[in-house]
């Protein structure tokens, strides 16, 4: 029986939004068994300020994922701490925020799983659950995009992307699931786009705080970052990687072997809200936290937003 896990103790983390431009601060601390994973605005006083990474919060946007409350208060790209939960197998967790995006750091989860790993973790008196699919079911966004779910002991990823810009191209990567494999082969996987996309975003108000620093730009054939890459296919690592954290706005974690081609986040929370719809599908394995088939919150995180 796998047990759920929290922090051992709080970690403090800061940095630009990628969107914003604004420096962040982030405390990531324990919380209970079936608390699952809540964040919290410290800057909202007038409104609800609490909102559950749990799918039925998830709003479609194109370039990132956001969370929002009834009240419309919300966080802009969790995608990258949400990986970094997701691979380090944590379950609980309490998260401060004092503006409406997370930080970027260097365009990856690695300062995030490096600082998790130094706080360490602690097993909690509970069981993991886990959503099991048990059949074999094809999900397609309004725009074609096709995510393909079949029974498998772990977690397995397929994907596959294809960018105009040569220095991207056709890529593929078949991931297996594990936390050193997270370390070892995703963690450290950067975002990236095509020069074109920088000034699109920032004619619309968005990439403010973009930079080589945070992230991998190629224009034309070629990276334009001075230490290349990290991995000959570190394009293709980083759409696992978001997938990886998108996966965990289930509130659980996911056995199954999925293959994808072109992801993104709206398409990811798009799929996710057609696959909770379909309870015929899967089982939940572990104590009903969060009861299949309404992915309902576990009573903590309810009370919490009271």
């Amino acid at each position: 029986m796998q047990k759920q896990k929290t922090l051992e103790q709080p970690v403090e983390i800061s940095g630009i939004g990628l969107h914003s431009g604004r420096f962040i601060e982030v405390t990531l601390m324990p919380a209970p068994a079936g608390h699952g994973i809540m964040f919290e605005r410290t800057d909202i006083k007038d409104r609800k300020s609490t909102i559950p990474a749990h799918i039925d919060y998830a709003v479609s946007r194109r370039l990132c994922t956001r969370i929002e409350n009834e009240d419309g208060v919300g966080v802009n790209t969790i995608e990258h701490f949400m990986a970094a939960f997701h691979g380090l197998g944590i379950d609980n967790l309490h998260i401060e925020i004092d503006g409406a995006e997370m930080p970027i750091l260097d365009g990856s989860s690695a300062h995030i799983a490096e600082m998790i790993m130094q706080a360490g973790l602690t097993e909690q008196d509970a069981e993991k659950q886990m959503l099991v699919i048990t059949q074999n079911i094809e999900l397609v966004t309004e725009q074609g995009i096709a995510m393909t779910l079949s029974p498998c002991d772990g977690l397995e990823l397929d994907v596959d992307i294809d960018f105009p810009d040569r220095a991207i191209g056709k890529q593929h990567m078949h991931y297996t699931h594990s936390e050193d494999g997270f370390s070892e082969e995703l963690s450290s996987a950067r975002t990236f786009c095509m020069m074109r996309d920088v000034e699109a975003m920032r004619s619309s108000g968005l990439g403010q705080g973009g930079s080589l620093d945070n992230a991998v730009v190629v224009e034309n054939g070629r990276v334009l970052n001075s230490d290349g890459l990290r991995f000959p296919d570190e394009f293709v690592r980083h759409k696992v990687l978001d997938c990886l954290g998108d996966l965990f706005l289930l509130g659980m974690g996911l056995k199954a072997r999925i293959s994808v081609s072109r992801p993104g986040h709206a398409a990811s929370t798009e799929l996710l809200k057609q696959l909770k719809l379909r309870p015929d599908v899967f089982q939940i394995t572990g104590k009903p936290a969060q009861p299949a088939p309404s992915f309902a919150l576990p009573e903590t995180a309810v009370a919490a937003q009271a």
